[in-house]
């Protein structure tokens, strides 16, 4: 696609456009890594959507509205967050509802809650006295920081303890509760470490944008891409398969894609086609090369 773009696409193949695409990949790669750490513990986390749009309004709220410092702010959302992915947790692992459902749920929930409380308005400037969230937005920072937690959470996958028994959980619950694993607290950590994730996109785009708008929309988009990149990238929604590296290389596709598309002045709403069949094409390669009888799968649930 890279090379498509090169040769067809003016202004495509510059330093200039590449490293912009670095930097607004940033928050995508972030929350693929959150949806696939998920994904693989043989679950699904939909409820990121609400979780970075509280931290971009929030964060701006509480700090200007309602006494908190930047850090107090700051903190306050990362409680929310943390709540938000133990409730998740908790009902998935231990009431044994659905993921899907559950995190459709808190989604809409706490995006209510937070819309009938705080939202006063569409816009919400980054005051100009900030520090930590201006400057997350800064220069590199945010190419950096995604940078970081691929490498980070890849070394979590491939080498702790914890990692590989996502992927053991993920892969087959059954058989990792009958060897002793600890499987329902598994499940919680998935979701608090998604939540958290989610979070730091929140307070990124927030410094990237300068502020927070209702104009940017409500997260869908993001998380679909996340999803789709890592879809793309390998990681079976059968849970148990899939690596970082695959990830990053789906975020790398989706990213260069939906540039290329904006390039060719393509309509926003013929590039969200493309890109349901894309993922619609990679679900169906997921079921071709890792098919699962009914049997297998009543013995997999939680």
């Amino acid at each position: 696609m890279v090379v498509i773009g090169a040769v067809f696409v003016d202004g495509m193949f510059t330093v200039e456009n590449f490293t912009t695409m670095a930097r607004l990949s940033a928050p995508l790669a972030i929350l693929a890594v959150a949806s696939s750490i998920v994904i693989m513990g043989k679950n699904v986390d939909l409820s990121v959507v609400a979780i970075v749009g509280i931290a971009g309004m929030a964060t701006v709220q509480l700090w200007t509205r309602h006494g908190f410092g930047e850090w107090q702010a700051i903190l306050a959302v990362i409680g929310v967050a943390l709540v938000i992915g133990l409730l998740n947790g908790w009902l998935v692992a231990y009431v044994e509802i659905p993921a899907l459902f559950v995190t459709l749920g808190t989604w809409k929930l706490f995006e209510g809650l937070f819309n009938v409380t705080l939202l006063d308005t569409q816009n919400y400037p980054l005051p100009r006295d900030s520090e930590i969230v201006a400057a997350l937005g800064r220069g590199s920072v945010p190419t950096l920081l995604a940078a970081a937690v691929l490498v980070g959470a890849w070394a979590f996958m491939k080498y702790t303890t914890y990692g590989q028994l996502i992927r053991a959980t993920g892969d087959s619950p059954a058989a990792a509760r009958l060897t002793g694993v600890p499987v329902r607290p598994l499940v919680v950590g998935t979701f608090v470490i998604a939540a958290l994730l989610a979070c730091l996109v929140g307070l990124l785009q927030l410094g990237v944008n300068g502020g927070y708008s209702k104009a940017y929309g409500s997260g869908e988009d993001l998380m679909f891409n996340a999803i789709t990149a890592a879809v793309i990238g390998g990681v079976s929604l059968t849970g148990g398969r899939g690596t970082i590296f695959g990830v990053f290389a789906g975020t790398a596709f989706i990213t260069v894609f939906v540039n290329l598309m904006t390039l060719l002045n393509v309509s926003v709403v013929t590039s969200v086609v493309i890109r349901g069949a894309i993922l619609l094409a990679a679900l169906a390669l997921d079921a071709w090369l890792h098919p699962r009888d009914e049997e297998t799968a009543k013995s997999d649930d939680l």
